[in-house]
């Protein structure tokens, strides 16, 4: 007679258990003839059924360490990105910040056939121009413009002896400039800014928000009642851009 031996197959499954929860390590000893491990309090496991050939055995263990610490399923990391922009003003005067505008003869009635009471007076306006395509302050900033002799004007500083009834050796002018701009505490859209020096003034100042644009600047000074005195006339307009 022929004995078939038929061995069933084992599969084995190993896992692992991520997270939070933990799997019961394995730690396990079977022997074939089904002994108990404790009779009447007696450990009969401690002799071993190997030690007394008692049947087969199997065994498995395994040994593992939890997480360091609780695992987490979402992390965030925030970046700040800082920066810094410095304050600055800008007015592009062709690579200059002096200037002199001359303005040649200041012409006055020297015909011989003119009236007494117009004789040696200044014949038209005088009318000067500045114009910069490029100026402006990245904050809040205030743009100055005084006239060097005040309310004085255009002076003429060794006139001579002189009929002040007749004669004058000062010519005031107005000063106007304009650019486009917004006033301060505005975010609208910029609009023309108007800064204006008056004949008798000697300055004046506007304050405002950001801007850049072009600067126009016009300088007026009309025909005064009296004859001038004959000599040099000057004075000096400064234009003042600083951030507040």
């Amino acid at each position: 007679m022929n004995i078939i031996l038929k061995a069933a197959s084992a599969a084995i499954a190993i896992m692992g258990v991520s997270g939070t929860a933990m799997a019961d390590k394995t730690a396990q000893t079977t022997y074939s003839n089904g002994l108990p491990t404790n009779v009447l309090g007696f450990n009969v496991a401690a002799f071993g059924f190997e030690a007394l050939d008692l049947g087969s055995r199997y065994r498995q263990s395994s040994s593992t360490t939890a997480n360091t610490e609780t695992a987490s399923t979402t992390v965030a990391n925030s970046f700040t990105l800082t920066g810094v922009v410095t304050k600055d003003c800008s007015f592009y005067g062709g690579g200059q910040t002096g200037h002199t505008i001359n303005l040649g003869v200041i012409g006055v009635r020297t015909g011989n056939n003119d009236n007494v009471s117009i004789a040696f007076n200044q014949r038209d306006a005088v009318t000067a121009n500045v114009n910069s395509a490029t100026a402006g302050c990245n904050t809040d900033n205030i743009v100055t413009i005084a006239k060097a002799n005040g309310s004085d004007g255009l002076k003429n500083f060794t006139p001579g002896s002189y009929d002040s009834n007749q004669f004058t050796d000062r010519i005031p002018y107005a000063v106007n400039a304009s650019w486009t701009g917004v006033a301060a505490g505005s975010t609208a859209a910029g609009t023309t800014q108007n800064l204006a020096v008056a004949f008798n003034q000697g300055t004046n100042a506007l304050t405002g928000g950001a801007w850049r644009s072009a600067f126009n600047m016009d300088v007026n000074a009309p025909s005064q009642s009296k004859g001038l005195v004959a000599g040099t006339y000057s004075d000096t307009i400064t234009v003042t851009l600083a951030v507040i």
